[in-house]
């Protein structure tokens, strides 16, 4: 029935609940971080009270002092491990575990003052704070603050004799001000944070797309010829630096203007789209693999040696060869050319490799076309 509730209020983030509280988890730590702090002083402080309610007693202000002690030091190990907590359930039952021992002190605590003591201040402040400030899921709130009023309006009522009634009907009449004010508070305030992190996602997934087709040939689903340099660029200074294998297969598919003249352009745009589509699976994930212009492609092999590029291309021109396009019930067959080259030691950028690739492309047209040639 909470769940109900709470889902009309709350926008559903689905498989990105996770995610939403990852993302607000660096946050969640240095809030709780400084509510406790906060809860430190204001215990400390309550020490000034003690002197004054237990002066001609001595015997049980140590004890008291000795208790609030001990709470301060729990507060002060909990606050190390939330700090250096780097998973969202550990985080969340550490705090749960802190506010469960800070509603057993403040009860238990309560039994120390007089009946007619008014305690008002921090029956408010304490429920009201675990509804704003706590990241927790609203339902282990929304029972936490309850539990903490019906244990101090239980300690007041049932085990302090001497107890005004008037005072008991005014408590009872503000704690219920207080928690609808409270759930209020919590549910506006997490209802803008979950639609503040579904607008984030919204936006960083249409920047991830923007990019990606900014950076992808929409026809062939490779790299555009400038981010293909941009990588190969790359790739190369770190071939300059530790001198690994770095080889390049430059691609052309044959008589690909017979095919547009023949069948028309969109036939063309087919032929391209399956040739690329050949490359795709034929290529490892470490490749680098962009339309270097027309039906031209490049396919950049990282951590490879010559010899295993050659045996990468003439896999891609046999595959090809054998995988005529379909268009429109007749079958186009078509053939690629490859180039292939080595960055050497003397190679001054990357351009110096592709040069020597593309000479290679053009002796392979020149010997027929349909193989392989590489230097």
């Amino acid at each position: 029935m909470l769940k109900r509730f709470f889902s009309q209020f709350l926008i559903d983030l689905g498989e990105l609940e996770g995610d939403y509280r990852v993302f607000h988890l660096r946050d969640d730590i240095a809030q709780t971080i400084l509510s406790l702090s906060i809860a430190i002083i204001s215990v400390l402080a309550m020490l000034r009270v003690d002197v004054i309610l237990f002066k001609d007693r001595p015997e049980i202000l140590m004890w008291v002092v000795l208790y609030r002690a001990g709470f301060v030091l729990a507060t002060l190990l909990f606050m190390l491990a939330i700090h250096r907590t780097t998973k969202v359930r550990d985080f969340d039952r550490l705090l749960l575990a802190w506010i469960v021992l800070m509603i057993l002190f403040f009860v238990v605590f309560s039994f120390t003052r007089p009946a007619n003591y008014v305690t008002t201040a921090f029956e408010i402040i304490i429920p009201l704070s675990i509804y704003v400030l706590s990241p927790l899921k609203l339902k282990y709130n929304l029972a936490l603050a309850l539990g903490f009023t019906a244990a101090m309006l239980a300690a007041e009522y049932f085990f302090k004799a001497g107890t005004d009634p008037l005072i008991v009907n005014a408590r009872l009449t503000a704690q219920l001000i207080v928690h609808t004010l409270g759930l209020g508070s919590a549910l506006q305030i997490q209802s803008y944070r979950r639609k503040s992190f579904k607008a984030y996602m919204f936006e960083k997934d249409a920047k991830e797309m923007v990019a990606y087709l900014a950076n992808i040939d929409p026809l062939t689903e490779s790299l555009t010829r400038r981010q293909f340099f941009i990588m190969a660029e790359s790739e190369f200074l770190r071939f300059s630096r530790y001198r690994r294998p770095l080889s390049i297969l430059v691609l052309d598919a044959d008589h690909f203007k017979n095919v547009n003249d023949t069948y028309g352009h969109h036939a063309g745009d087919v032929v391209l789209r399956s040739l690329s589509l050949v490359i795709l699976e034929q290529k490892r994930s470490q490749d680098i693999y962009g339309r270097l212009g027309g039906e031209e492609f490049g396919l950049l092999l990282p951590e490879t040696a010559l010899e295993q590029a050659r045996v990468v291309a003439e896999r891609i021109q046999k595959t090809w060869e054998q995988t005529p396009t379909n268009m429109d019930g007749e079958m186009i067959h078509s053939t690629v050319s490859i180039g292939g080259a080595e960055a050497a030691q003397d190679d001054k950028s990357f351009e110096d490799v592709l040069r020597r690739a593309d000479r290679m492309l053009y002796k392979a047209k020149e010997r027929g076309k349909n193989q392989v040639v590489v230097e």
